[in-house]
């Protein structure tokens, strides 16, 4: 009806099932291809020994039925095509020449149509492959870097701490802190008579390395063990009233093992020690002492004599002392007392906590 209504025509075409040029039925009832498509489609199949001159006398048929007039049928091919090259399948002005291209291709090779040999058989699909198994390391793990060792240790609150406290915990803390000692550089807060045994523990422990100590109310041991520390260089020694008897002058002289000339403290602040104490401990560090920060109270008429010991230490380094009014100041007796100080300790900088506003100053070393 469409042909007979539109004047139609058929293109031409391969018949899969008839192997040979499409006839009218065939676009009906069978699964028709272009030319084009059938050459690949042929270059799949086997085709028997002789058939090339069908083949190409076939591709020839085609071109007819695209190019001749409508209505007849193409007569039947003998044989199904073979397959062109790569370099066929190139663009062209028209579909008649595309397909002489393709019809001259098999009939110049024969050889990709002749193969008598079966088809490979497709690969089967490949199988996911299993994933590897799980390597257990059966060495333990590398340790974790420690922690970097703290330099400076403060024992202040496990000396003042609140009455209810556990004591088992402080005592928990105390042996953390011994076994923290070692190594330290900065020790503060060290109250001995509050626990003697394990304070002075503590400052053994510490004596090889530590350069800056504050010791409260030392006993004997205590002290022994302060002034044969080598590395020292910064110290605060406070001793109360009934304490400071605890520091014989003998030890105070002594220098510790091994130490030149050039070793020795360059800061020292001193609360209540007896003058011959006091002396020695000055003499032993006159090389190397810079700053001193004594405890003194403004003495009255005719009992100064502060500068005739502060004179007979030879302070050669001295440069900076600071007297701290912890205990009664008068402006009078304080000036008088600076300017006696000034005359043995010639150009060193001599000051007063009350008057020069050094109350606020740091007393820690």
């Amino acid at each position: 009806m469409l042909e007979q209504q539109h004047n139609f025509q058929l293109p031409g075409g391969w018949c899969s099932d008839c192997r040979a040029a499409a006839a009218r039925p065939c676009w009906d009832e069978h699964a028709v291809l272009n030319a084009k498509a059938a050459v690949r489609y042929l270059s799949t199949e086997q085709v028997p020994a002789g058939a090339l001159q069908e083949a190409a006398a076939l591709l020839q048929d085609v071109l007819s039925q695209e190019s001749g007039p409508a209505g007849g049928d193409p007569p039947p091919a003998a044989a199904p095509a073979a397959p062109p090259p790569a370099a066929v399948d190139l663009p062209s002005a028209g579909r008649g020449r595309r397909l002489a291209g393709l019809a001259a291709a098999v009939a110049a090779r024969p050889g990709a149509l002749l193969s008598s040999a079966p088809p490979r058989p497709h690969p089967p699909p490949a199988r996911a492959r299993p994933p590897p198994p799980t390597v257990v390391d059966l060495d333990p793990p590398a340790p974790a870097a420690p922690a970097p060792h703290s330099t400076e240790l403060n024992v202040w609150s496990l000396v003042w701490h609140a009455p209810d406290r556990d004591d088992m915990v402080i005592d928990v803390w105390k042996a953390d802190a011994l076994r923290r000692a070692p190594g330290v550089l900065r020790l503060c807060q060290v109250h001995c008579l509050s626990d003697p045994a394990w304070t002075l523990g503590l400052l053994q422990c510490a004596a090889p390395t530590v350069e800056r100590l504050s010791v409260y109310n030392p006993l004997e041991s205590h002290f022994r063990v302060v002034v044969a520390m080598p590395r020292l260089r910064r110290l605060c020694l406070w001793c109360d009233d009934d304490a400071q008897y605890a520091c014989p002058p003998g030890l105070a002289a002594q220098r510790p093992p091994g130490s030149g000339d050039g070793d020795g403290l360059r800061w020292l602040r001193v609360r209540y020690l007896p003058p011959a104490t006091l002396q020695a401990l000055l003499q032993v560090h006159r090389r190397t002492l810079e700053e001193l920060m004594l405890s003194a109270r403004t003495p009255g008429p005719g009992r100064d004599d502060l500068h005739k010991l502060l004179g007979r230490c030879q302070l050669r380094a001295l440069r900076r002392l600071v007297l701290r009014r912890d205990y009664g100041h008068d402006d009078g007796d304080c000036a008088g007392q600076r300017a006696a100080v000034r005359a043995v300790l010639p150009g060193v900088q001599v000051l007063c906590s009350i008057c020069d506003c050094l109350e606020g100053e740091e007393g820690q070393p």
